[in-house]
This record gives structure tokens, C-alpha cells and sequence, in this order.
């Protein structure tokens, strides 16, 4: 059983090797059973999932995939660079940093991390309305805000021709998805493309994009199962093969069986799980590209 567990689960973590059926599997599970759990918390909170709390959600499941990507940029720079980065240090805590950056900020255990972060500032922000008149989403909002900010001040573009590539291709993508709605081909703004659906398909767009030119034009490869089969046979393309449709039929399929009002929280929340897996990721293949690491 430990072996199993060493070479499924750990393994794929120490070595970078990216997934594997098994693993995909079990986190696939995890985190519909924590989407669920996360809804009924929040539930008990009194939170309410409409637009201020989506509105506020936002710099947090960015959080993911840019803490993500620095992590990568200090493992490539060497773990000195990260502690001269973020504080002064004896070198004595330099192996209890490493474990702890290499538990904590590699996925998925990142984004566990993260959401307990965003748990904790989403208390204090429910506080802070409390004891004044300020909205808890505008403070929360504000400290997400606040921490990605010191996040990307790690940054550094390195590689212009990444940073053009994804931006330009990734607008064409909402230039059709505009066009799309705008025009109502085959009637997909009725059916399926409304705005926030929309915003949804460019953001999963934008990541399939950076997977695209990731593998297309630099020496990167597809670490998802998936992903992967569909890459070895339509080649880099086969992400948007995959992607396109996929996300359209998930955002058709929630606004068929939950049409109703008293359906819009659940409905606003699992469109925000369906969110948090294309931007996320995709904001960590930009920057990863971007930064040349």
C-alpha cells in the first residue's frame, strides 16, 4: 500500500512528473467533494454566492496559479533567491523552507493552501463588516488584491514572444466569443453563451491558449491525462479539441437543470469551481512562459 501511495501520489509530486490515471482520479474527487463542502460553509457563513462574492472570489483562484508560477520561478532560481527575496533568514532554515515550499506550493496541496487563506481573510473581511460599515467583499476583495500584488512583484518578462503569442491569440479567441454572441451563430447566445458563460468559455480559452503555445513553441508538455491524449493526437491544437466543446456542454448542462431562481446560488457556485480550473492554471502556464522557467 505504501509503495502504491509512493508511486501514484508522491512521486508524481517529487519528481514533477506530472498525473496519472490514479491520481486524477482521487483529486477529481477531493474537489467536487470540497466544491460541496466549501458551498455548505459558506452556507453556514450567511455568505451569499451572487456577484459581489464572484466579484470578490476572483484574486484568490488567481492566487493559485500565480503563487504557483513564483514557486516555480524560486525553484529555477535556486531556494536562496526565494528567502533573499522574502525575508532574511540564517541559513540554518533553509531545508525546514524547502520542505515546507515543496509541500505547500506544489499542486495540488497549493491549492489547498490557498484556500485556506482565502477562508482566513474571508473571516476577518465578515469582521471587519461587523465592526463597520465597509461590505465584507470590498475588504476581502482588497486583501486578495493585496497579496497577489506582492506575488507578481516577483515577476520578471524574460520572453517577450510568449508574452505576445498568448495575448494576441488569446483576444482572437474573445473576438469569436464576442462575435458569437454578439451575431447569435447557430443560436448559441441563446442557448448557452450569456455573459457571464461567455466570460467563463474566454477565461478556459485563455488556458488552453497558454497550453498551445507552451507546447507548440517552447519544450514544455502536457501533464494532465487527458489533456495529454488529446494533445498526442491532434497535437498542441487538441486542447481547444478538447476544451471548446467540453466547457460549452458543462455551462449548457448547468443552465438547463438549474434554470431557477432558487437555484442561483448553487448554479453561480459551480460555475466559479468551473472558473477556478481555467484560470488558475492558465495564469500559472502564462507566467511559467512569460518568466522562461
Amino acid at each position: 500500500m505504501a509503495g502504491f501511495f509512493q508511486q501514484y501520489f508522491i512521486d508524481p509530486i517529487r519528481y514533477n512528473a506530472g498525473y496519472n490515471i490514479v491520481n486524477t482520479s482521487v483529486y477529481a474527487i477531493i474537489f467536487v467533494l470540497m466544491v460541496f463542502g466549501v458551498y455548505k460553509l459558506l452556507k453556514k457563513l450567511g455568505v451569499a454566492v451572487d456577484k459581489k462574492f464572484i466579484f470578490a472570489v476572483i484574486p484568490y483562484i488567481a492566487m493559485g496559479g500565480i503563487l504557483r508560477a513564483v514557486e516555480d520561478l524560486w525553484e529555477s532560481a535556486g531556494t536562496n533567491f526565494a528567502l533573499q527575496k522574502t525575508f532574511f533568514s540564517p541559513l540554518i532554515l533553509v531545508d525546514a523552507y524547502n520542505v515546507a515550499r515543496n509541500l505547500l506550493f506544489t499542486s495540488p496541496l497549493i491549492y489547498i493552501f490557498v484556500f485556506f487563506v482565502a477562508l482566513a481573510a474571508l473571516l476577518l473581511a465578515l469582521l471587519i463588516e461587523r465592526k463597520s460599515r465597509i461590505e465584507y467583499h470590498k475588504s476581502w476583495f482588497a486583501i486578495g488584491a493585496a497579496l497577489n500584488l506582492m506575488l507578481l512583484s516577483q515577476v520578471r518578462i524574460a520572453d517577450v514572444f510568449a508574452l505576445v503569442s498568448v495575448l494576441s491569440i488569446s483576444a482572437a479567441w474573445f473576438f469569436v466569443i464576442w462575435l458569437a454572441r454578439e451575431k447569435n451563430i447557430f443560436g448559441l447566445r441563446d442557448k448557452v453563451l450569456s455573459q457571464e458563460n461567455s466570460m467563463l468559455l474566454g477565461a478556459h480559452m485563455f488556458d488552453a491558449t497558454t497550453t498551445f503555445v507552451a507546447i507548440q513553441f517552447f519544450p514544455y508538455f502536457e501533464q494532465h491525462v487527458v489533456a495529454g491524449f488529446f494533445i498526442s493526437i491532434f497535437g498542441p491544437a487538441g486542447i481547444y479539441v478538447l476544451k471548446l466543446p467540453v466547457i460549452l456542454l458543462v455551462l449548457y448542462y448547468l443552465d438547463k437543470e438549474m434554470p431557477e431562481k432558487h437555484d442561483a446560488e448553487k448554479r453561480n457556485f459551480l460555475k466559479i469551481a468551473i472558473l477556478a480550473l481555467g484560470l488558475g492554471p492558465g495564469l500559472r502556464n502564462f507566467l511559467r512562459t512569460v518568466m522562461g522557467v
